[in-house]
């Protein structure tokens, strides 16, 4: 990309010039395709551009605030918990990343709109405390922002101002240690009732589950929301998150976790790091605005700028072998720089009616993302063997690191539309061109890179009388890679797609929805775990699945959340070696079941269990022959409302404080123990 056509972007993007945005699909409580196509405007959402209506021909789903607070969610990892084709925690409980799998693959993180482009360690952390809705679109999609993982795309929606006065504060402790307070508060600024803002703030500190780890978290969040006109608004978002802590760094061998030794196995909250050396301090900084005018009732235009700093200073001790008996090996990583992020979206949405029973929904749009990291970091080093059995720690060793410097641009322009015919076809289609130019090394190596790409989808779904909907959708992402293997290889881009049929259920006889897919995704250029504890790219990855999600209730006061998924996951070594993809169960299931009680004082009481079931995963290519067994979870939630104001909730996860190891990529994973969470809430 050239100096002039980078003038090009700011000063169209400065100006207003863009034909951009999505098409916007209402939600709905009923089962009309009339209803579910009318356009909304809701600026930084998933549904500008890929519809996450129930009638959208694509696997989606949405979680409110709601479910995250029932679920006693403290990270989005956990809040995806009880979702089909969703693989959380794979390597156990971490407090300082979210790790989670869709379909099999990692899936891409925007928060209202605006990718959070983690490179190596330098990664942003939401807090789910400023989110008020999880927006998710299962398989590749590269139409939302652009480069993205073959996974999908989780969207957060954070909490924005609204038009009322409203107040939410709480207080809560826990198992392991934890303490937090929270504060959401909502006002008006004037007596028109146009200017309205929102501050969320939240304090917390909590124990990991590995000895002698823990973390402080701090969040404040203040937003403003200006209607110049009924037509036109203004909203700004800010804020700014800091943890402080030791953190968890469970990689550990197999040799003591599913290989048993002479001495029994490793205890599961056995710290194999270094307490005083390993440490974590993360500052992240967010500002931006979304912006909407509507030009009639049918055409509107928006646009979404946020600025992102990440200050990053971590480092962390690791096991990554063993020498057979007692010892473990270990190494080091170290980062210690920052991340500074512009991304412009501009869109233009609109409505054609060709005729009384053909409506068009076109989107236009262009964007531009901005990166630039810089620091210094090691990837690995050595540190001091440590007894597993009886570990001490505090033996000396020496610690450097090399330039991290990396400097990333991406210009893409896209056009989609949702098309009805009748009342009964709803038809989604978009394409999306990427132009995306990487320089900077990393480790020593050269991260650059200079890549196009275009991206398509294609989707179809009929709607019948009788509540049964089959579809069928045809979907592409791509995402550029820098960095090197540890043999000095340049990353190629990832390529992934998907082929996905299905049928959505909305029967009159059922109160809720059951959605049935099969999907199929390949991805190219995969990352596979290696003996240099650099990743390297090991071929190509593919999943064919089926997913059943059911979300229903049985009486008024009963409700159940059921889902199913079914992995065939394979990964290439070599032309001529595939094997089963580590990590990722064949089956997955999970039950939540929640009924609510009418005392006899008036005060409900909501009583909430439910069971995670992850089956048995291989590592076939580091350890042949070995199962890491299945595991089943049981989680508790009791919630009781004294009155209109105040409410105590009690969360447990993993009730039983079930041992298990979460699974094996070259480095085992102990899972999360139990976590016992007692909340009080107070709000008008």
């Amino acid at each position: 990309m050239t100096r002039s056509s980078h003038a090009w972007v700011i000063l169209a993007i400065t100006s207003g010039i863009t034909i951009a945005a999505p098409s916007h699909a209402q939600e709905s409580d009923t089962a009309s395709p009339v209803e579910t196509l009318n356009t909304v405007t809701v600026v930084g959402t998933v549904g500008d551009l890929q519809s996450l209506d129930f009638f959208a021909p694509n696997s989606s789903f949405v979680l409110n605030r709601n479910d995250i607070d029932d679920q006693g969610a403290r990270k989005l990892d956990q809040a995806l918990q009880y979702q089909a084709g969703v693989l959380s925690e794979p390597f156990g409980a971490d407090n300082k990343v979210e790790w989670f799998k869709i379909r099999g693959f990692d899936a891409s993180i925007s928060m209202d709109g605006s990718p959070t482009t983690p490179n190596g360690y330098f990664v942003w952390k939401p807090e789910i405390f400023g989110v008020e809705s999880v927006e998710v679109l299962k398989g590749p999609n590269s139409l939302i922002f652009g480069a993205s993982e073959a996974g999908g795309v989780v969207n957060l929606v954070t909490k924005r101002p609204k038009k009322e006065e409203a107040l939410l504060m709480q207080a809560e402790v826990g198992h392991p240690d934890s303490m937090g307070l929270g504060i959401d508060y909502n006002g008006i600024a004037n007596e028109a009732g146009t200017a309205y803002y929102r501050i969320v703030a939240q304090a917390r500190r909590q124990d990991g589950m590995l000895h002698d780890t823990d973390m402080d978290s701090y969040y404040l969040a203040p937003s403003f929301t200006f209607e110049f006109t009924p037509r036109t608004s203004l909203t700004l978002l800010t804020s700014i998150q800091h943890e402080d802590g030791t953190p968890t760094n469970g990689f550990l061998p197999a040799y003591g976790t599913i290989i048993d030794t002479p001495y029994g196995l490793i205890d599961s909250d056995m710290n194999p790091g270094e307490p005083d050396f390993d440490r974590l301090k993360r500052t992240q900084i967010s500002a931006g605005w979304l912006f909407s005018h509507e030009f009639s009732p049918d055409w509107t235009y928006t646009q979404n700028y946020r600025f992102t700093r990440l200050d990053i200073d971590q480092k962390n001790v690791f096991a990554y072998g063993s020498d057979g008996d007692r010892q473990l090996f270990r190494g080091y990583t170290l980062t210690d720089g920052n991340t500074r992020n512009h991304y412009f979206d501009n869109r233009m949405s609109g409505k054609l009616r060709l005729s009384d029973s053909v409506e068009l929904l076109p989107t236009f749009g262009i964007d531009y993302l901005r990166s630039d990291t810089s620091g210094l970091n090691n990837g690995f080093g050595l540190a001091p063997n440590l007894d597993m059995f009886e570990p001490v720690y505090g033996a000396p060793f020496t610690v450097d690191g090399t330039p991290y410097d990396l400097d990333t641009k991406q210009l893409g322009m896209y056009a989609s539309a949702q098309l009805r015919v009748g009342d009964h076809w709803n038809f989604n289609a978009g394409i999306r061109h990427d132009r995306a130019e990487s320089s900077g090394n990393i480790n020593g190596g050269d991260a650059g890179y200079d890549v196009s790409h275009n991206s398509v989808n294609i989707g179809a779904m009929y709607i019948s009388d009788y509540g049964v909907s089959p579809y069928i959708g045809y979907s592409e992402s791509f995402k550029p890679l820098a960095g090197v293997d540890g043999h000095g290889n340049s990353y190629r881009p990832y390529e992934a797609k998907q082929t996905e049929v299905g049928v959505k259920l909305e029967p009159t006889w059922l109160d809720g929805t059951i959605t049935l897919a099969y999907f199929d995704i390949e991805e190219k250029n995969a990352l596979g775990a290696d003996a240099t504890n650099i990743q390297t790219q090991i071929g190509k990855r593919t999943n064919k699945g089926v997913e059943l999600q059911g979300d229903f209730n049985i009486t008024p006061a009963t409700a159940v959340r059921v889902s199913y998924t079914h992995n065939d996951s394979r990964q290439d070594l070599s032309v001529d070696q595939t094997i089963r993809t580590p990590l990722i169960p064949k089956h997955q299931a999970s039950l939540w079941v929640s009924h609510r009680f009418n005392l006899p004082n008036s005060n409900p009481l909501t009583v909430a269990a439910g069971l995670r079931y992850n089956g048995s995963t291989v590592d076939e290519r580091y350890y042949p022959g070995e199962e890491i067994p299945s595991f089943t979870l049981v989680d508790l939630m009791m919630k009781y409302q004294f009155n209109h104001d105040w409410t105590l909730q009690f969360n447990a996860r993993n009730l039983t404080d079930k041992t298990y190891v979460s699974g094996c990529d070259f480095y085992c994973y102990y899972g999360g123990g139990r976590t016992l969470d007692l909340q009080l809430q107070y709000q008008w």
